[in-house]
């Protein structure tokens, strides 16, 4: 004879599958920090780099995309990032740090520190993962005709070079500006063929131990400066520009790009990432 079960049961396994079916609405939180201090236009930090230099940021924004949240079996959950026609588009998301202000150059007020979207209802989410940069798909896309946040100013090279990934700017005490714009290197082709980079430069995140309720993901500029000296003024020889724009054989490189796990102009990986952690919600 069949086995019964009471109604209640029934019901309780029957509400534990439409959780398991129904999304949640989800917003992720960055926090850009310089070393120990939040981050601000306007503000002075001291003992960045190498030289311990004093420096003012100018700009601060980067993309990014193929979001996901990790579960405790190790099942990677992708997070449908919600279109919003100012900072995410497609899976792409813009997160821009400076507001104008200050020093900073954009002239823009506006703000973005969140990715907002929904993932599955699951109770055992433990980590989360992105990557930085932009994918290929839309790397080479007209910046003065794409979608929003592909047009934002600023953030694009040429149609060859692609888009900046990340942009940091600070201004030294010895010279007006010290650079950071990751991008793909070594980028040929036209708009009619298509176009290839030797280096796609994108930096694949995880983050463990995440709640995604109470965590937040700071941003620490200081990391991307901690290797070099930022009052070094080019010598016009070996090094043309102050700082790193991701061109081949760029003195500064190496070490700007090592904080988030890659190694410039090389597949292999640099090792663990030091540009992004997790910290309790303010």
């Amino acid at each position: 004879m069949p086995r019964t079960y009471p109604a209640s049961v029934v019901l309780s396994a029957a509400l534990a599958l439409l959780a398991c079916d129904r999304d949640r609405e989800l917003t992720l939180r960055f926090a850009p920090v310089f070393g120990a201090e939040p981050f601000a236009c306007g503000q002075d930090y001291a003992g960045v780099g190498t030289a311990d230099s004093t420096v003012t940021p100018l700009d601060f924004r980067l993309y990014v995309h193929d979001l996901a949240l990790v579960r405790a079996s190790g099942e990677r959950v992708p997070i449908a990032v919600h279109d919003d026609a100012r900072w995410q588009h497609e899976g792409l998301v813009l997160l821009d740090f400076e507001d104008g202000s200050g020093a900073c150059m954009t002239g823009s007020p506006a703000t973005n520190f969140e990715v907002r979207g929904s993932v599955p209802e699951h109770g055992d989410y433990v980590g989360v993962e992105f990557v930085v940069g932009v994918p290929e798909a839309m790397n080479h896309l007209d910046g003065a005709t794409a979608p929003a946040p592909l047009n934002a100013q600023g953030l694009w090279w040429t149609w060859a070079g692609g888009y900046k990934y990340v942009r940091l700017d600070v201004r030294p005490t010895a010279q007006p500006v010290f650079f950071y714009h990751l991008g793909a290197t070594s980028c040929d082709g036209s708009v009619k063929d298509g176009f290839d980079c030797a280096f796609a430069n994108l930096a694949r995140v995880r983050l463990d131990a995440f709640d995604p309720d109470a965590d937040e993901i700071t941003v620490d500029a200081a990391q991307i400066l901690a290797g070099v000296d930022v009052d070094q003024v080019p010598d016009g020889v070996k090094d043309t520009l102050p700082g790193c724009m991701a061109f081949p054989g760029d003195p500064e490189c190496p070490a700007m790009v090592a904080p988030l796990g890659l190694r410039f102009m090389d597949d292999a990986p640099a090792g663990a990432q030091s540009l992004f952690d997790l910290r309790a919600r303010e």
